[in-house]
């Protein structure tokens, strides 16, 4: 699990926070695309019940559906949901004059409560909710992230962490395209940088190699073999090449500028306008998605560096 519901205050108490878990039942539904009929509130056997309706359209029309909604947050003792915490199904439905039943839960039902949930689908509409098929949706969406960052704040910030996003930088989203297929290699993570030269003349008294002419941005297989075939077709060129995931995390990105620094500096390489316009644009559409806190994994494998001491990078 990524979201810790015991971040919801306990439903028990005086806190004056035990009304949390409905207000969140309530904001999750709505970003679902249901109308709040009534909001939660305490009944005097304490109970918190939310009506919704749902408006399902067909080919006959309009139907609208009035849910009841019961919410049990037992998270926090980490008990499940039993048929004995949901007595009354059927009158409790009729009573709030409603269509079906939600159940809305932060742990999971007992056996026992969807055995009878199973019986009383033949009767009426049942749903539910347990902590797992909420999760799923709030980490699926926009919508659904920005209401986890609110009843989970930190939950929320270490799933960014691990889930990271490209920095807000530049005005307009950038990408690096298959120059063969057109799929965006930064999205599909499944691309490579190829970078052509023609053979050094070994014969040659004192050993220069030959500048970088060309490249491409090619899906690795299929893609990568047309475009190669493109640009040897008359050209004795050799070829090198690298992921584009390298270059996607921080000390990769860095590793990958030392490298080139290293190269033009150290060794003397040349690089020709059309292959440096592309390798530029490498490292600037890949700078957004670097800048920003490192991953769990991305820093195991840093230490490797620092116990090196960045012999790597330099």
């Amino acid at each position: 699990m990524t979201l810790d519901f015991k971040e919801i205050p306990q439903a028990s108490g005086g806190s004056g926070l035990q009304d949390t878990f409905e207000l969140f039942s309530r904001d999750f539904f709505e970003i679902l695309g249901y109308e709040i009929i009534q909001n939660p509130d305490r009944g005097a056997d304490g109970k918190k019940d939310l009506i919704i309706q749902e408006t399902r359209t067909g080919v006959s029309g309009t139907t609208k559906i009035k849910w009841l909604v019961s919410c049990k947050h037992y998270a926090h003792g980490g008990k499940s949901i039993s048929d004995t915490d949901e007595p009354n199904i059927l009158d409790r439905i009729s009573v709030h004059n409603c269509d079906g039943f939600i159940g809305f839960y932060s742990t999971l039902p007992a056996t026992s409560l969807g055995t009878n949930f199973e019986g009383l689908k033949k009767k009426t509409n049942i749903q539910s909710f347990d902590r797992e098929q909420i999760e799923k949706i709030l980490l699926e969406t926009p919508q659904g992230l920005k209401l986890a960052s609110r009843y989970f704040p930190i939950s929320y910030e270490k799933y960014k962490v691990e889930n990271p996003k490209p920095a807000k930088i530049f005005a307009e989203e950038l990408s690096i395209n298959c120059e063969y297929c057109d799929k965006n290699l930064l999205e599909s993570k499944t691309g490579i940088f190829v970078i052509l030269r023609k053979p050094s003349d070994h014969g040659a008294e004192v050993y220069v190699r030959n500048p970088y002419e060309e490249s491409y941005f090619s899906c690795k297989g299929k893609c990568d073999s047309i475009l190669k075939n493109k640009y040897l077709q008359n050209e004795n060129y050799i070829d090198e090449w690298c992921d584009i995931t390298d270059y996607l995390t921080p000390t990769g990105y860095i590793k990958k500028i030392m490298a080139w620094m290293n190269s033009l500096n150290i060794e003397n390489e040349k690089v020709d306008k059309k292959a440096f316009d592309k390798l530029k644009k490498l490292f600037l559409h890949c700078f957004p998605h670097i800048s920003r806190e490192q991953t769990t994994a991305e820093k195991e494998r840093i230490k490797e560096y620092l116990q090196n001491g960045f012999g790597e990078f330099l």
